[in-house]
């Protein structure tokens, strides 16, 4: 088993750049993870979307580097995660790939979907100053 989370560690001009953390067997890695707001927002909409259809594939690409995560259903409601953790143009990187239910997208959805609501409360503090 295993399990993927980003968190926001700040925003810039339409980007975010999140903190991507992944276990996979007994290996893990984390990577900085960078997209633009309107990808998210799609993401969210395309995650939501297979979710409710059971099917269907998503993938994810950082802005920065070829690090990515691929969110594939499978048959009878199991999901594959597969992606990299860090550029290939680092020394060290992480290839995983996972197996879970699609329960697993409820959780990445709230993540996307805490980091949309969050980027939202950072602009406007911002504008307020």
């Amino acid at each position: 088993m295993g399990n993927i989370t980003f968190e926001l560690r700040h925003t810039s001009e339409g980007y975010v750049d999140l903190t991507k953390k992944v276990m996979s067997g007994n290996f893990s890695g984390s990577s900085s993870f960078t997209v633009s707001t309107d990808t998210l927002k799609n993401a969210v909409l395309a995650l939501c979307k297979m979710k409710n259809e059971l099917t269907g594939a998503y993938q994810l690409q950082d802005y920065d580097s070829n690090d990515f995560v691929l969110f594939e259903f499978m048959k009878w409601g199991h999901m594959e995660i597969t992606g990299q953790v860090g550029g290939n143009h680092r020394k060290q990187y992480l290839m995983y790939q996972f197996t879970t239910d699609q329960t697993f997208l409820n959780e990445i959805i709230n993540s996307f979907q805490k980091v949309l609501s969050e980027c939202r409360t950072f602009t406007h503090n911002a504008l307020q100053q």
